[in-house]
């Protein structure tokens, strides 16, 4: 790992960014952020980029690209696109949505903060292999949350509103907690007071200067703190009244319609406590209970409300937009590893990096919002073969280090080179392939598939072996990589070589557990 300042136009948008499916190129990639609900997002980020500039406390994770200086973004894509735009609104891919509109909005946001062109940014280079498992730490525990307090640790509602020093938020969180302390019911009461018609019916005058709220009679506190008890409850979500209509439906809906409220007697006392990060012992094994969480979430899937409308600070999005305070990584940096180690060291060690961050299968009654499952960056990644054929040793030792956007065709030859001489050699370790009936033929890729499917070979192991081999077959898998190795003229598919990895991946890693086991 090494630091570097980066020409922009040595840096390349990485079409595999986990935020999205892998994509089969760079205009690919840039096209994909700009998916329906976050354009106006990445314009946001121009805008905060145009105006302070580019923020140098967090800086762009790389790794060698194709040619010599040259970097793929592994961390830090959505800033870098933002930049390459900015510097250049051409970027943009040609067969984008609305590209003359959105071209245009990047001038207007050039010309509005007087944008000067960022030549070059402050990056940290990794070596892979060697550092991926560093890498992927550091980037981890920026993007995937707490992590048990290894990860960075989000600030809640109330701690945005301290360090902007918001007095009108600060006082209503407290003033609110006064009367019925609901744990994630700022952006459901902030629109409701945000709204003057809202207010009007509720009888509650708000002076944000002082500030104070003002209620017109006792009426309107037993009001607010029904609306809090809902909020409890779990009755209503800030969905409820996320737009003006929605609001006044929710109006007549809880308090003309119905008089429920005026017999209500909220107890804070006789509900369960509302389990948060930080009243849960995370030594503990209890369950979090699940709190108006979605709420927010819920919210996030619908278009933005009218301007005068009140808008909950979304810190994911401040973290990115104005860049964080922490530095890079949690866990600082370890010493490279030593490359004079064998093939097959390495290859243990790719493994017990993916299983020391691999989460175990989550039990389906635990309310604990589950991690994503880390993704996959390489074909047949985490099977490890311990035998000497040469083969099958070879073919996994280069796939875990072959990225297949980059070098499809290699990866193509690699595959069939794989399935094919860890069918054969399962088969024959096995005492299988007795009923082949040209000794003398060594069977290609194709020959094995056939052999398999018409003698049912796999179907006393396991009936589900003999479906993947049977699916295989169907869906000419030895064709579609013959017609690359020799057919000379067809070009490789990244895509379809995920496919057929999915497909074969479970037998693939059973049929090598076996050699392994069977040398």
């Amino acid at each position: 790992m090494k630091s570097k300042v980066v020409k922009i136009n040595d840096l390349f948008i990485n079409e595999e960014n986990p935020r999205d499916e892998p994509q089969e190129n760079e205009a690919a990639a840039v096209k994909i952020l700009f998916k329906k609900g976050s354009e106006q997002k990445l314009l946001n980020l121009m805008k905060s980029i145009a105006q302070y500039g580019f923020e140098i406390s967090e800086r762009i994770i790389v790794v060698e690209h194709e040619a010599p200086n040259k970097y793929l973004v592994m961390d830090g894509n959505r800033r870098i696109t933002c930049i390459k735009l900015l510097n250049n609104p051409d970027f943009l891919p040609l067969d984008i949505d609305k590209r003359e509109s959105l071209i245009k909005r990047i001038n207007k946001i050039k010309k509005d903060f007087d944008y000067t062109p960022i030549a070059s940014v402050d990056c940290v280079v990794y070596d892979i292999p060697a550092e991926e498992d560093q890498m992927k730490r550091t980037i981890q525990n920026k993007h995937i949350g707490q992590n048990k307090g290894v990860g960075r640790l989000q600030w809640d509602y109330k701690a945005q509103n301290r360090f902007t020093n918001n007095d009108y938020k600060i006082y209503l969180v407290n003033y609110l907690d006064n009367l019925l302390k609901v744990e994630r019911s700022l952006s459901t009461m902030e629109r409701i007071f945000g709204d003057p018609d809202l207010r009007s019916h509720l009888g509650i005058v708000i002076d944000k200067k002082i500030p104070e709220i003002i209620l017109e009679s006792a009426e309107s506190e037993k009001k607010i703190l029904y609306i809090l008890q809902l909020l409890k409850d779990k009755k209503i979500t800030v969905s409820d009244v996320y737009y003006k209509v929605d609001r006044e439906n929710f109006y007549q809906t809880y308090f003309i319609d119905s008089e429920e409220w005026k017999n209500s007697n909220p107890d804070e006392s006789s509900d369960p406590e509302v389990l948060t990060p930080e009243n849960i012992d995370e030594s503990s094994n209890e369950p979090r209970t699940k709190s108006s969480e979605v709420t927010e979430e819920t919210a996030a899937a619908k278009e933005h409300g009218s301007k005068e409308e009140l808008t909950p600070t979304d810190s994911n999005e401040m973290k990115e937009e104005q860049g964080s305070v922490s530095g890079p990584g949690a866990n600082g940096p370890e010493n490279a590893k030593d490359n004079s180690r064998s093939e097959e060291e390495l290859q243990e060690e790719d493994v017990a990096t993916i299983n020391a961050s691999t989460q175990s299968q989550p039990d389906p009654q635990d309310n604990i919002k589950q991690q994503k499952p880390e993704n996959i960056s390489f074909l047949f990644q985490g099977i490890i073969y311990k035998g000497n054929h040469p083969g099958i040793k070879r073919a996994l030792f280069e796939l875990h280090r072959t990225r297949v956007s980059t070098y499809t065709l290699s990866a193509t030859y690699l595959t069939r080179t794989l399935l094919e001489c860890t069918l054969q050699e399962y088969l024959i370790k096995n005492n299988l392939f007795s009923l082949w009936r040209n000794p003398a033929k060594d069977p290609s890729l194709t020959d094995l598939l056939n052999y398999c499917v018409t003698n049912g070979t796999f179907q006393g192991i396991n009936q589900n072996y003999q479906r993947t081999i049977n699916m295989a077959h169907a869906k000419k898998d030895h064709d579609e990589l013959n017609s690359v190795t020799h057919g000379k003229y067809n070009l490789p598919s990244t895509d379809a070589l995920w496919d057929i990895e999915r497909r074969w991946r479970i037998i693939m890693k059973y049929m090598v557990e076996n050699l392994n086991n069977n040398p």
